[in-house]
């Protein structure tokens, strides 16, 4: 058995971002990792453009006011014939709209009056965004992880398809004679499932449903499974006369990295690796699940998609509101409350309690031994679900 840190350092060796990309509608692609960064197809702005309603002029007629100037024109955003401004005049300008020649500055209409009288100096670039001062043609705008905010530019640059890399394909599986859609007095629902599922929505998702605890079941699942970049199990992969799944795998030429971790919960899960991908057998309670699925199996298909292995939860400092107990053998990962720089431990109930989880925003960690009492400072772990922090740049 292995510490945590050793585990996710075996994932992490094992992780590599995929090379395939593939090209789609930007309208498809938010979420999605650039494999070609976005670049401007122009100078932005293409001209010296006005950041105000009012009049463009020559800064220098302004010094003494009020000054009252002949307007010869007006400009509105978009226009492409702009009228000549010589000496003493001025022109009424909208918003966004380019400035003519000779002009340099733009007053604002509410300091003016009539047609036109200025009222306040301008200097040279009053109100005025200057050509190429947000990006130069050819300057690289976009990368990583798409974002509203950078599917924005790419709309703005005409990157529209756009290249990203291809999404890894998960496959899961949850396994277990005992997870049965109607369940009788002594079975259950599979909620392993749908819960992986959601949580693993941005990548090529399939679910492979339940297999029994039965050879015959288990093998044609895996044949299906094996095929995917990663195939995500649960349950299965304890040392029970039921326990099929790790010598199955192993009958597929899977290549066990590790079982079992110096975790609470999540002990028993599994790594393996083969010629197509790899496999996380993980344990078959869901909160076993998550917590494995948020320190190994995320981690790890982030690299796979083009990110990095540490952004996906991010560690933090805070205080403990309340006492919690360590573990003397494992290190305890457990739901909690955080706010700001204290946490609450939640009153966890086991590894089988879902409906705990779902009152919990990050996790405290309590290393082997150690008892500490309000007011400790613990490490968190937050998932980036929970706002850990932006996306990768």
């Amino acid at each position: 058995m292995i510490t945590v840190d050793e585990a996710r350092e075996e994932v992490r060796r094992l992780a590599s971002p995929i090379e395939e990309m593939e090209e789609v509608p930007l309208a498809n692609a938010t979420g999605r990792v650039l494999a070609v960064p976005v670049r401007a197809d122009r100078d932005d702005p293409p001209f010296d453009r006005s950041m105000m309603d009012g009049y463009a002029v020559r800064a220098d007629e302004t010094r003494n006011v009020p000054c009252e100037l002949r307007v010869v024109g007006r400009i509105a955003a978009g226009a492409a014939e702009l009228p000549e401004v010589p000496p003493g005049c001025a022109a009424w300008i909208n918003v966004g709209a380019p400035l003519p020649a000779g002009t340099d500055a733009v007053v604002p209409v509410e300091n003016t009056r009539g047609e036109v009288v200025i009222l306040t100096s301008a200097r040279p670039g009053d109100h005025v965004l200057p050509v190429a001062s947000l990006a130069q043609k050819g300057e690289m705008l976009a990368t990583g992880v798409l974002t509203p905010e950078r599917v924005g530019v790419c709309a703005g640059v005409g990157a529209d398809p756009v290249w990203v890399r291809r999404r890894p394909r998960v496959a899961l599986l949850a396994t277990g004679s005992e997870l049965q859609p109607r369940p009788g007095d002594h079975q259950i629902r599979n909620s392993n499932g749908p819960m992986l599922h959601a949580l693993l929505q941005a990548y090529d998702v399939s679910d492979l449903g339940v297999a029994g605890d039965t050879s015959a079941s288990l093998q044609a699942a895996l044949e299906v499974g094996l095929d995917a970049d990663v195939l995500v199990t649960t349950g299965g992969i304890s040392k029970g006369d039921l326990d099929l799944v790790r010598p199955e795998l192993e009958a597929r030429d899977v290549k066990v990295v590790f079982h079992r971790v110096q975790l609470q919960p999540g002990k028993p899960i599994l790594f393996g690796r083969h010629d197509k991908g790899v496999v996380f057998a993980l344990p078959g309670n869901p909160v076993s699940a998550m917590v494995c699925a948020d320190l190994f199996v995320l981690p790890f298909l982030a690299v796979r998609a083009g990110r990095s292995f540490d952004e996906v939860i991010v560690s933090t400092r805070a205080r403990l509101s309340g006492p919690v107990e360590g573990s003397p053998k494992r290190r305890r990962v457990f739901p909690c409350v955080l706010r700001g720089d204290e946490v609450d431990p939640l009153p966890w109930r086991g590894s089988a309690d879902l409906y705990t989880l779902t009152a919990g925003n990050a996790y405290v960690v309590i290393e082997i031994g150690h008892h500490l009492a309000a007011g400790a400072e613990v490490s968190c772990l937050v998932p980036e679900r929970f706002g850990a922090q932006p996306f990768s740049s």
